[in-house]
């Protein structure tokens, strides 16, 4: 079961993990790390959280793909995907937002646009 207020940040730019890590834990989120989707893949059973902001395009598993897996044990996990790409992504995470609780952001973003989206979330208890 996956505990409140926590999230999985995944994503291969180490900075931005860093800076988002930082900024949750700020705002009182129990904040779990990943680098890729195979080490996100692992991170969310060690750790089930209530969110994932993911990376879409990663090198070795993407973060649709993670999603896909982490959905087969979890298909209620919130997501928000962000790509500076999500073109190249559309068809996919156009049938992701029709089955789950789906968001999207682009590369680059405020970092306070996370914050604000899991703020309105729970603030309205479904949906991101």
């Amino acid at each position: 079961m996956a505990k409140s207020r926590s999230i999985l940040v995944v994503d291969d730019d180490d900075n931005l993990v860093y800076v988002l890590s930082v900024l949750l834990r700020a705002h009182g989120y129990e904040v779990f790390t990943a680098y890729n989707g195979l080490d996100g893949y692992g991170q969310y059973f060690r750790h089930p959280t209530e969110f994932v902001v993911t990376d879409i395009q990663m090198p070795g598993m993407d973060g649709l793909e993670m999603m896909r897996c982490i959905r087969s044990v979890n298909p209620d996990v919130k997501t928000i995907y962000a790509s500076g790409a999500l073109e190249r992504f559309q068809t996919n995470v156009e049938e992701e937002q029709r089955a789950h609780d789906v968001t999207t952001l682009r590369k680059p973003y405020s970092t306070n646009t996370i914050v604000d989206l899991l703020n309105a979330d729970s603030g309205r208890g479904a949906g991101l």
